[in-house]
């Protein structure tokens, strides 16, 4: 072949591989407009869904009016032989079941049920004393062993009514006539709310169904008539507010140890709110405290979203402030002290990113796994137990590089996005926040993210479901410390039950120098024992 066709014969397989990556460039713009076009229909769809109330996500195993149990496989003929041969010990009816074992599809194993904590009630199933005689001597049987079974059992719940007997103490009639005492009778038990019908721990019942199972008052309302009570929703309200009032020192105690601590982190919530008097609802916001120093959660409402309302619920505190980058919590801290530093969480800047994972997916998975690193060194400090000062020197060794690689690449990149965009957004985010992001190294006691405050929220979110708006301030402020008190129970292990219905009795005669004591953990060591006795 001479040279001029071997050059002709080149360019012609390179005009062809030019025309192939044409074409495959032709290709990918095409799958790149029907994405785009799916994406599009998608969103649409969600949108109408939305619309018409079926966008809404539910949870695994939930929506489903009866679920079906995991279909089980049928044995196989393998194993239904070796069931039907009898054990007796040969080569002959061992290897088949070994082999059996081995197939796939072998029933599932119902799941255990863990009754360790519940108590034991004996029943005894005896048999006649006519039957317990020997057939052939006619000898009385004599008790051998016994077989146990247990049985899970429901006992319904039980109204009543106490009726509390005093009896009275005075002369006998004849001196009764020539002189006179005073009557001498036993004191009531104290009641929790004075002139209340109700007992401590129906009390403690209606507050745990109402602010701990989410069951509204109305649905309460109806059960107790089905039980065959009438208890009209207004006067649980009624006693639900007293109830609140009284145990309101306890709360205010938890959000003044919470706010000594060296770190305060704090979120909020929506809450729409009824101003009463033929006036529109407004937004009020219910607010959740939380340090790492402290056990528990604290929560206030107020009336919107003004710095100088959080400000007021935050006097006393002069640390460090761990929130999101709203700009509110910042000009409170200013309020209360300027010595406050405000610092950043990480969570809220992954969740931006992964926001904008379909308009920038190659960024948004280089950024997320720049922050995880940051993540890997929390959890090192976790798993050695480091101290505070050691896991600030750790940060500082570890750390620090990796920000000082994020906010780099994120200054090189924002200007490659629309401000616009949700990327765009995100990385001026981590731009604005950046003071903020970093303060974390400094101090040891501060999480690099304000995920404890985020899932305190979550009772709230869950709750919001079964009610539309607070019916007043009074009523707002009441749910946050019955919120407080029952998720601190329930964060520190404590019977929420028998923390109420004791606490609410304890409360009006305890030394308020001892408040301490009530506190739902302190109360689980002082008096959680003579509670349940």
């Amino acid at each position: 072949m001479t040279t001029s066709a071997r050059d002709t014969e080149i360019e012609a397989l390179r005009q062809q591989v030019a025309d192939r990556d044409a074409k495959l460039r032709d290709q990918a713009r095409k799958i790149a407009e029907l994405t785009n076009d799916v994406a599009s229909l998608k969103a649409v769809v969600e949108k109408m869904l939305a619309q018409r109330g079926g966008g809404m996500k539910v949870p695994a195993g939930q929506g489903l009016l009866f679920a079906e149990p995991a279909a089980q496989a049928e044995p196989t003929k393998a194993t239904s032989e070796v069931a039907a041969e009898p054990d007796d010990g040969s080569a002959n009816a061992t290897t088949p079941t070994k082999q059996a074992s081995k197939k796939k599809g072998t029933p599932r194993q119902p799941c255990k049920v863990d009754t360790t904590g519940l108590p034991r009630v004996d029943v005894l199933h005896d048999v006649p004393e006519a039957q317990r005689i020997d057939p052939v001597t006619g000898k009385p049987l004599v008790l051998t062993g016994e077989h146990v079974s247990e049985e899970l059992d429901y006992q319904r719940a039980k109204l009543l009514v106490k009726r509390h007997r005093r009896p009275i103490y005075g002369l006998p009639p004849e001196e009764a006539a020539h002189r006179t005492i005073a009557p001498v009778t036993a004191d009531l038990p104290p009641s929790p709310i004075e002139g209340c019908a109700a007992s401590p721990m129906l009390l403690a019942w209606l507050i745990v169904q109402k602010y701990g199972n989410h069951l509204p008052l109305y649905r309460q309302e109806e059960i107790f008539a089905r039980d065959g009570l009438r208890l009209p929703r207004q006067t649980m309200c009624d006693w639900t507010l007293a109830a609140a009032e009284a145990l309101k020192p306890i709360a205010d105690r938890m959000l003044a140890q919470v706010c000594s601590g060296v770190v305060l982190q704090i979120d909020d919530t929506p809450v729409m709110c009824q101003a009463g008097r033929g006036e529109p609802n407004f937004q009020a916001y219910l607010w959740t405290f939380v340090s790492p120093q402290q056990a528990g959660v604290v929560y206030r409402f107020t009336a919107g979203r003004a710095s100088q309302l959080l400000a007021d619920e935050m006097r006393g505190f002069h640390g460090m402030l761990v929130g999101d980058g709203f700009s509110g919590n910042s000009a409170a801290a200013n309020k209360v002290d300027n010595s406050i530093v405000v610092a950043g969480c990480w969570a809220h800047v992954i969740r931006k990113f992964r926001d904008a994972e379909k308009e920038a997916p190659g960024t948004s998975e280089l950024l997320c796994s720049n922050i995880q690193r940051l993540y890997e060194v929390e959890r090192e400090s976790d798993e050695r137990q480091l101290d505070r000062e050691a896991r600030v020197a750790l940060r500082k060794q570890k750390s620090r590089p990796i920000l000082a690689e994020i906010f780099s690449r994120v200054r090189r990149l924002q200007p490659q996005f629309s401000e616009a965009g949700l990327m765009g957004k995100a990385l001026a985010y981590v731009r604005n926040q950046r003071a903020a992001l970093r303060q974390f190294l400094h101090e040891g006691l501060a999480p690099i993210d304000n995920n404890a405050c985020e899932r305190s929220i979550r009772p709230i979110a869950i709750g919001r479901n079964n009610w539309l708006f607070a019916g007043s301030m009074r009523g707002g402020r009441a749910a946050a410390v019955l919120y407080t008190l029952i998720e601190s129970c329930k964060l520190g292990g404590v019977d929420v039950l028998g923390y109420l219905a004791d606490v609410l009795v304890r409360v009006a005669t305890h030394p308020a120098s001892k408040i301490d004591e009530l506190l739902p953990a302190n109360w689980a060591k002082h008096f959680a024992a003579t509670a349940s006795a």
